[in-house]
Order: structure tokens, then sequence, then C-alpha cells
């Protein structure tokens, strides 16, 4: 069977791809233009899907966020940059909060018991993006809760 890569046959394509999962519109110019579309095709077919409502950026974001509650801020911030979506929306939508993060940092540690090492803790908070200051407060607490 031969490809389509008409306009047509890319917003098939497209179509078949997103009904798959949730993509931004950076990631399917991207596969559009892997496929062989030019640029401004794949502009194009995004631009269509965007005015019918089958791929939306701000979206994305909500389910991402909503899904990987356990990234902290800057890691979140920056799944979401590497995945295209325009860093004025990513401010828009992740928004820092200390005692929010310590919360989240705490309800880790907690969920990982209590005999991990201190150490194990850091570097695990550390790779998922909770910054120095809330990974500090969530292993003082914890410290505190221990006594």
């Amino acid at each position: 069977m031969k490809r389509d890569d008409s306009f047509e046959g890319l917003l098939e394509y497209a179509m078949r791809l997103i009904s798959r999962s949730e993509v931004t519109c950076s990631q399917l110019k991207r596969k559009l233009v892997a496929r062989g579309a030019s640029r401004r095709t794949s502009e194009k077919v995004c631009r269509e899907l965007e005015e019918s409502g089958y791929i939306d950026d701000r979206r994305y974001c909500e389910l991402f966020i909503s899904t990987h509650g356990e990234y902290g801020f800057k890691r979140m911030k920056v799944e979401l940059l590497k995945r295209g979506i325009e860093g004025d929306l990513v401010e828009s939508m992740v928004a820092f909060d200390q005692e929010d993060e310590v919360g989240k940092a705490l309800a880790m540690i907690r969920h990982w018991g209590p005999d991990l090492e201190m150490e194990k803790a850091w570097g695990r908070l550390s790779r998922r993006g909770f910054s120095y200051p809330v990974i500090r407060e969530a292993l003082r607490r914890t410290c505190g809760e221990a006594s």
C-alpha cells in the first residue's frame, strides 16, 4: 500500500497519532516532518487540528501535570519544555508553591518507608526535580517525625 503524503493523507496520519495519545503541536509537527512533510504543511495540519480542538497544548499541560505528581517544580517545567510547550504557557501552568512542594516531597519520603537512608532520599527527590531548599525542609520534617 502506497503512503499518502498529500495534505489529506498527512491529516489522516495525524488523526491516527492523536487517537492513540495526547500530543503537543510541536511533537506532532516533528512526527509529520519525519514522515516527509514540509515544515509549512506540518504547521497547516497542526493549525487545522488546533482549530478543530483535536490538539491543545494547554490541555496537554493539564493532563501531564495531573499524571506526574511525583515531579518537582523544576522537572515539571523541563519536561513540558522538552515536549515543545511554549515557555509562557509553561510559566502560567506550573506555579511554584513551597509548602505544596514540601508536602509532595514528604509524601514521597513516607511512601519509600522509614528505612530509606537520608542520602538516598535526597538523590531520589533531586532526580525528580525538587529544589535544594525543598528537599532540606522535607528531610528536616521527616527527622522531626521520627523523633
